[in-house]
């Protein structure tokens, strides 16, 4: 079983297997997996003759057996990929694995699933299938994760960007990869012949109310500014930002300050603590040093704090800009909620 990252590696050095088995909820990226192994195995121009996408829903494990018994019209193999492979039935799964057991050497089958643990993956076809297949686990990258597979991306088009322009376009459009993915295109287009994307094309293509705000509403209230993070949460709201992304956002903050505070401890350098984070080098760049305001105690009521608001707005027990207020309130020490018991 190997990680994006591992896979990519072995594609680079044309290390192909007859099977792979994509597991996990991360779909841009097993995408990308697709589209390189398509590089590499399809001729151009003979897509429609040597690459199927089947889903399992609207075909049978026989039909996409034949396809893969079939040789290659021009290209070096032939594609298959398979997704939702959930939806085939038990007795179908155990014709895959019985075609796993014996793969033609002139094809190549992908076989893709959502689930990882819990579910269909957990039964014993599934682990059979895993044993006779490169097994690929696609786990959603971490926020921290996300400017490095930028910087990544932008190399891979003969660019580079600065590590402060791939934070800051985190920040303003954020980790979903297919919009970061279209984001960056834009900006391939917008440098034209220049090699390297900058902070300020970022700003001038994009714009930055919307990372400003967040970034300075984080900012305060890890000062504990009371008056300016409500002043800039009404900006958020008034310019039509999702409660609930603002929830996950200042959530996120806590337990950045929670890890800091365990590295200090540690006698981790301020700047080892800002990399080891993922934190942004231009707006966090004081972020070691104010984590000091916190203390233990106050840190797990702050997140039990975040938890309540984040169910009162679900579960609509209170309008969500009030929630958001109240959770404020708490966490520049203006009004205790119920305390955490220790």
């Amino acid at each position: 079983m190997i990680k994006y990252k591992e896979l990519i590696t072995k594609l680079n050095r044309k290390e192909i297997v007859p099977s792979y088995f994509f597991c996990g909820e991360e779909d841009y990226l097993k995408q990308e997996a697709i589209l390189l192994l398509k590089k590499i195995l399809v001729a151009p121009g003979a897509e429609q003759f040597d690459f199927n996408l089947l889903y399992a829903e609207d075909t049978s494990a026989r039909e996409a057996i034949s396809l893969l018994e079939t040789r290659p019209f021009i290209s070096e193999k032939r594609l298959i990929v398979i997704r939702e492979m959930d939806g085939f039935l038990e007795s179908e799964l155990k014709e895959i694995i019985e075609y796993l057991r014996k793969p033609v050497s002139y094809a190549c089958l992908i076989l893709m699933t959502e689930k990882v643990k819990g579910g269909a993956s957990d039964r014993s076809l599934y682990r059979d299938i895993a044993s006779l297949c490169e097994t690929v686990i696609f786990w959603r990258l971490f926020d921290s994760d996300i400017p490095g597979w930028i910087e990544d991306r932008v190399v891979g088009e003969g660019k580079i960007i600065t590590s402060e322009a791939s934070h800051y376009l985190v920040a303003e459009v954020g980790n979903n990869l297919l919009d970061l993915s279209g984001e960056i295109e834009k900006l391939l287009i917008y440098t034209g012949d220049r090699r390297q994307i900058t902070l300020d094309d970022i700003r001038k293509l994009i714009g930055h109310s919307r990372s400003d705000s967040i970034f300075d509403l984080l900012r305060a209230v890890t000062r504990k500014n009371l008056k300016q993070s409500m002043m800039l949460l009404s900006k958020l709201i008034e310019n039509g930002e999702d409660p609930a992304w603002i929830l996950v956002r200042l959530a996120n903050r806590i337990r950045q300050i929670i890890r800091a505070k365990e590295l200090l401890d540690q006698e981790v350098a301020p700047l080892e603590i800002v990399k080891e984070l993922g934190l942004h080098p231009f707006f966090d760049k004081d972020f070691p040093s104010e984590v000091r305001n916190f203390n233990w105690k106050e840190l797990l009521n702050n997140l039990r704090t975040l938890l309540q608001a984040d169910w009162e707005v679900k579960v609509g027990k209170k309008p969500a800009q009030l929630a958001l207020e109240l959770a404020i309130l708490s966490l520049c020490g203006e009004k205790k909620r119920a305390p955490y018991p220790g």
